[in-house]
């Protein structure tokens, strides 16, 4: 049985970029093979654009794990950004809600195709 070392929130990208590794290695199991699928199909980005677009949210003020669904999303505009948000926080200025897609712009990979 596995034991748990650490706890850490990883966006999807993340997880894609951690199990590609893993495959390197050896077999993927079946709930691992799972998970990097949808992963690889759901992930807006790459890995490392990820954990910078997270890093400058958090400096933004946005806790950990809202920055990581954020950066999961991928919200394209101001009304997305409200709704997602609104469970967890105070309501952002117009201004705070225009940096985060801003952030979020840079970071998102560009369509394939």
């Amino acid at each position: 049985m596995s034991k748990v070392v650490k706890q850490k929130n990883l966006t999807l990208a993340e997880v894609v970029e951690i199990l590609e590794e893993i495959r390197k290695k050896r077999e993927l199991t079946s709930i691992e093979t799972y998970t990097f699928d949808y992963a690889k199909k759901f992930s807006k980005t790459n890995a490392e654009n990820a954990r910078k677009a997270v890093e400058e949210l958090v400096k933004l003020g946005l806790p950990d794990n809202i920055a990581v669904q954020l950066v999961n999303i991928m919200p394209e505009d101001e009304d997305e950004i409200r709704a997602l948000l609104a469970p967890y926080m105070r309501a952002l200025t117009s201004n705070q809600i225009k940096g985060i897609l801003e952030i979020l712009g840079k970071y998102k990979a560009e369509p394939e195709g």
